[in-house]
Parts: C-alpha cells; structure tokens; sequence
C-alpha cells in the first residue's frame, strides 16, 4: 500500500507530552471537539479542499502534496491538552475500506493527531518534535498502535505493524477466516441426486452469503438461510433430477460471495455418466 494513500489515517503515534495533562474549560474542549469533528466529517464526503482549511500553515503544503483516503465512519474520543490549552493531542477511532488483491476489507483503527490554535482557531498540524515523518501518517520507520478489523460487526486483531506487507497479511488471515469444505461436487446425471457444500464463518461477527447458480431444468442451489453467525456452518445443497437420464449435461459453477469480505467461493459441479458395465 503505498505511503500516500495512508498519509492522515492509518494513524496512531507515540507522542511526547510535556507536563500534566492540563484539565480544559469546557468551551475550549468543545472548540477543539467541534473542529476535530469538522475536519474528520469533510473525509468522510470526501471535500479535501475544506479539510485543507483547518490545516495549520506550516503543514498546509504536506497535506497538500499527499494523497487523502476517503473514511467511512469516525468517532473523536480522548482530547489532551498542554501548552496552557494552545496544543492538544487528539485520540480517535476510523473506519475505512482496504482494498488487498481485489478483495475490499473493512477496517476500523485507532487514529492520534495533534492539533494547535493558529490564528485562534483549532487546526491540525505536524508535531515536529513527536516524529519527523510524514505529518501524521506513516513514513519510513514509522508504527503504529494495534488495530481491530471489524467487517460484519466482530474485532478481530491486526498486527501492530502497519506497514503494506503486515496489513496484506493481515487482511490474507481475515479472508481466510470463511471457508467451504469443498470446492467441487460430483452429481449423477442419471438419477436424481444430492451433494452438500458445508460454509463456515470463523469470523467473530456476522457475514451475508449471496449464491449465484446456473438455472436449467431439473438442477437447484439452494443455501439453508443467508445470514451465518459468528463460527456457525450453513450447508449450500444441490441437487439434480434429470428429465432425460440419457442426456450429458457438461459441469457447471456455483458461486457463493460473502459480504462485506466480497469473498467469493466457486464450487464447480460435474455431472457424472452412469459407469459403463464392464465387457465379460
């Protein structure tokens, strides 16, 4: 993944505070929260060039030469403040989509930014002191917190190192927590027969099966029910009643797409000629 597309919110930083955390009046936490949510919200409609005004002046070319990943969700949590009030650190949780190998991920992380009054307003900035990489994203040598991915509501944990080959392995562990104990059937062509494929979510929340099937008479696909709960098996049954037990029908593929992982299994199904009698 690379560095730019990760600049302001694959974010966590080990940041240096001097001092006692400094309790805040309540107009000026208010102030910062309200700023904080302003800037986060504009990622979320994807308005960069709104965003880039509550930049601080000193970072504003930074942000502007990096590349900016649209959020889906995000929730300001803790605010600490030093400086007398002038300076803040800003700990939040994102939510943004991943895309590794085609497959677009989920992921909800811990996100700290630093923020200052400029001009008497909040504006987020580069804390040269705390770090001298990309302004809060992850340059060269830089880490990150733990992170939780959380695709059909679980938390399953990531690495805390969150550079591109840690996250794609990452994301390879996630996809592989769904599963089928087959990937072929094998149907008799000459009499009505039936072949399970047994689905398994071994995520820690809910994930939706969508079954895609070829339609012709005498074949069915049917999954037991759509909606399989965290570690529960849902068989897909097939089934075939031919018309003509002389006709050869050639294979064909079934496939299942788990959301939100946008997994998809494809289960191929033969149709097998009834076995000729052996010459005596």
């Amino acid at each position: 993944m690379p560095k730019p597309a990760i600049w302001l919110f694959i974010i966590s930083l080990p940041l240096i505070t001097f001092g006692q955390q400094q309790t805040p009046p309540p107009e000026v936490e208010q102030a910062l929260r309200a700023r904080v949510t302003e800037f986060l919200q504009y990622h979320v409609d994807g308005n960069f060039r709104k965003a880039y005004e509550l930049v601080a002046d000193d970072t504003k070319d930074e942000y502007f030469n990096s590349g900016k990943a649209q959020l889906q969700t995000f929730k300001v949590n803790d605010l600490k403040f030093t400086d007398n009030f002038t300076k803040a650190t800003v700990s939040a949780t994102i939510s943004k989509m991943m895309s590794v190998f085609g497959q677009e991920i989920p992921m909800t992380m811990p996100s700290t930014s630093t923020w200052k009054i400029e001009n008497g307003k909040w504006v987020l900035y580069k804390d040269v002191a705390a770090r001298g990489d990309t302004p809060l994203g992850l340059g060269p040598g830089a880490t990150a917190a733990p992170v939780a991915q959380t695709s059909a509501g679980g938390a399953d944990p990531l690495p805390k190192d969150l550079d591109s080959k840690a996250l794609e392995a990452a994301a390879r562990s996630i996809l592989q927590q769904v599963s089928v104990d087959r990937t072929e059937v094998i149907l008799a062509s000459d009499k009505s027969s039936e072949a399970k494929v047994v689905f398994h979510n071994g995520m820690t929340g809910s994930v939706q099966l969508q079954l895609n099937a070829p339609e012709f008479p005498g074949f069915t696909a049917k999954l037991e029910q759509s909606i399989v709960r965290m570690g529960q098996d849902v068989p897909l049954v097939l089934r075939y009643e031919p018309a003509d037990p002389a006709e050869r029908r050639d294979p064909v593929n079934v496939q299942l797409t788990v959301q939100p992982l946008n997994r998809i299994f494809e289960v191929r199904v033969v149709f097998a000629a009834p076995a000729t009698a052996p010459l005596k």
